[in-house]
């Protein structure tokens, strides 16, 4: 009979940690997380500024895998499923993962965690549904559980000890589990986002920012998103909160309208006084040139920047927003959404 690895720690505690399943050192001992991949745990916990004792260890399976690989409770394609398989959210899964996800939403009633740290895929997916702890990483999200607690994925100590490269990002993601252990929510940022304009909004927004940039340096953040050799829609941002997305698809604009507009965002970004900062900018500045036969008086590309201080590192926008921003959660999800009208 397989051996069951029950959870460690205090109740109740403020943090909660979920791994994926009990390795070799984990099924001898009895405890989750003592192995390799335990002690890199302890090391990078205590760097966050977060200590063993004072946190619930669990796993969503009990049991060992066969070959340490909890892809064997989890079948990948429908070539996979078998009469052991049943199904549990969108996956179809072994009875180690349905046992090992109903002790766990009792395991969260019973220690009450303000945060819970979700260590790789199966673990970010048992606890909130989403699959992609590579894309997910980092993000702020929330259990999906009654109630629901706040949770931060992060990369599996097993996976760091193969890929040693990606240990201060995880560091970086239990930093951020650390702030929020006290109990106190999320931030509200707040964000002041205007989306389908009028005319008259796009017009006054441009009109005032140039006036700022006539009494100074002004920096204004810009981004083009393109589809098919053509705009689609053009972002400007004049304060960490505040931005204005400008639509150009399916005729949103009159012909002069649109000319009035792009007038408008000529004056601005290649004003004296701009100081224009994005991402990838060489880019964007393709298509403005291209498009509306001007180039930004670009100041700073902070892909540049980054990839420059940081060579080593991804240099995706949404990665920098995960190690950079204090208030983060991974939009990719929401940029899909939009491109199929959702």
């Amino acid at each position: 009979m397989p051996v069951q690895v029950r959870p460690d720690g205090p109740i109740p505690a403020k943090i909660m940690v979920v791994g994926e399943a009990p390795g070799a050192d984990e099924e001898r001992v009895g405890t989750p997380f003592v192995g390799a991949s335990g002690h890199e745990l302890d090391r990078m916990l205590h760097e966050a500024g977060i200590s063993r004792s004072e946190c619930f260890v669990t796993n969503v399976a009990r049991e060992r895998p066969f070959n340490n690989d909890i892809g064997n409770f989890i079948a990948k394609s429908k070539k996979e499923r078998s009469h052991e398989h049943m199904e549990l959210r969108d996956k179809f899964v072994k009875r180690p993962i349905i046992d090992g996800y109903r002790l766990l939403l009792s395991e969260i009633s019973m220690v009450k965690p303000n945060i819970i740290v979700a260590l790789g895929n199966v673990s970010l997916w048992a606890l909130t549904g989403i699959w992609g702890i590579t894309k997910w990483r980092g993000s702020m999200l929330h259990t999906d559980t009654d109630p629901k607690v706040k949770l931060i994925p992060t990369l599996h100590p097993a996976a760091i000890l193969r890929q040693w490269s990606d240990r201060a990002i995880a560091v970086n993601d239990l930093k951020r589990a650390a702030r929020f252990r006290s109990g106190l929510p999320y931030p509200d940022p707040r964000w002041n986002f205007i989306i389908r304009p009028t005319i008259s909004q796009v017009i006054s927004i441009l009109t005032d920012l140039i006036a700022a940039a006539d009494v100074g340096p002004r920096t204004i953040s810009f981004d083009l998103e393109t589809k098919c050799g053509h705009i689609d829609c053009a972002g400007v941002a004049w304060s960490i909160r505040e931005a204005l997305c400008i639509p150009f698809w399916d005729d949103y604009w009159g012909e002069n309208e649109e000319a009035e507009i792009v007038h408008h965002l000529y004056r601005l970004l290649t004003h004296p006084n701009a100081e224009v900062i994005g991402q990838n900018l060489l880019y964007d500045s393709q298509y403005t040139y291209r498009h509306w036969h001007f180039i930004p008086r670009v100041t700073q590309d902070t892909m540049i920047s980054w990839h420059v201080a940081f060579a080593g590192l991804p240099k995706r926008l949404d990665f920098q927003a995960s190690m950079l921003c204090d208030q983060y959660k991974q939009w990719k999800p929401d940029r899909t959404a939009w491109k199929t009208g959702g």
